[in-house]
């Protein structure tokens, strides 16, 4: 790997005007694929990096930062690593281990050595978690700060553009890099730039269980499980997936649709699901129930007590006495 002296990695971005502007279609953006490189530094660059790296240390030390031979102490005081967490490790390491073992031994079906790879998959995963907590705080000791400064100041001077290795990606190296780490290609370039600095290839091509799983076909390219034939992506369970791990059933073009767990069909905007004809709710004595609000309506006037009913009071009139008079003159 020594005469490798850059490495190339492509990623998808936003496409641009000459102006900078995003490039916009019917309102969306629009995205391209454009490579990008990684160099070794030149000595020049290599030595202010030494020097940061020195100097982070010394202002580490001073301000009271621990030293890496403190970090043991530190995760035990503040319980992030005990007896109990260390015998867990030591277990894992030895599981994994045994199963690499049956695995270069063989003699097994070849579905039981798929069970034990990722067995290992699982238990390797495990160890990096309970790892963490120590990764975290190993970085913010002087020896990890100093790191990780003279690693910074020598990838921000060393990305550049694959068609254009005079234009450095970052024209203010670290000043500009700092501000950048969150960029896509920046956290893919750090990737890259680890592997040409260490001179190894991606970790995970190295590991027993994933060097089983692609030889056998278990597995894509990044290290997803697949259905053997047809590489479309399936869980544990071989249960079709999408990419982000959603439920799916093909059909016999060769699309598909989201289904949930136990099979059935979803809606792909809504995530509801999706029946050919809802079929009636019952009543009480099993009849179909057709319409919601007449049912409402029954129901309410169920509950309502009957009103009671009143007759409309007879008007009479009395009728005028006439009282009949004679004249006296008669």
């Amino acid at each position: 790997m020594a005469d490798v002296v850059k490495r190339v990695f492509s990623i998808e971005v936003i496409d641009t005007n000459d102006d900078g502007t995003p490039k916009l279609k019917n309102g969306d953006l629009q995205f391209v694929t454009k490579e990008f490189a990684v160099r070794l530094p030149a000595y020049k660059v290599m030595e202010e990096a030494n020097k940061l790296k020195s100097k982070v240390f010394r202002e580490s030390l001073d301000a009271g930062d621990m030293l890496r031979d403190q970090l043991e102490d530190i995760l035990r005081q503040k319980g992030l690593w005990n007896d109990h967490r260390q015998m867990e490790y030591d277990t894992l390491r030895k599981e994994i281990l045994d199963r690499e073992y049956q695995l270069q031994k063989g003699g097994i079906k070849l579905n039981d050595a798929k069970q034990l790879a990722l067995e290992m998959k699982e238990k390797r995963q495990r160890m990096v978690d309970m790892l963490s907590g120590r990764s975290d705080l190993d970085s913010q000791t002087c020896e990890g700060k100093s790191e990780n400064a003279r690693f910074n100041y020598l990838f921000a001077h060393s990305l550049v553009y694959n068609d254009d290795e005079l234009t450095p990606f970052y024209p203010n190296g670290l000043e500009d890099y700092v501000v950048d780490m969150d960029n896509p290609i920046a956290i893919k370039g750090a990737t890259e730039f680890y592997y040409l600095l260490s001179g190894t290839e991606n970790l995970d091509d190295k590991l027993p269980e994933n060097k089983f799983l692609k030889k056998f076909r278990f597995v894509d390219d990044k290290y997803r499980l697949v259905e053997k034939g047809s590489n479309r992506l399936v869980d544990r369970e071989g249960r079709y997936i999408d990419e982000y791990g959603n439920y799916v059933e093909y059909n016999e073009d060769g699309t598909y649709f989201y289904v949930d767990v136990n099979g059935r069909k979803l809606d792909e905007q809504t995530g509801n699901f999706v029946v050919d004809e809802p079929a009636p709710f019952l009543d009480d004595y099993g009849n179909p129930i057709i319409d919601e609000d007449e049912v409402t309506e029954e129901l309410v006037a169920e509950e309502e007590p009957p009103k009671k009913k009143t007759t409309r009071k007879r008007r009479t009139t009395k009728k005028a006495e006439t009282v009949e008079t004679v004249d006296a003159d008669a």
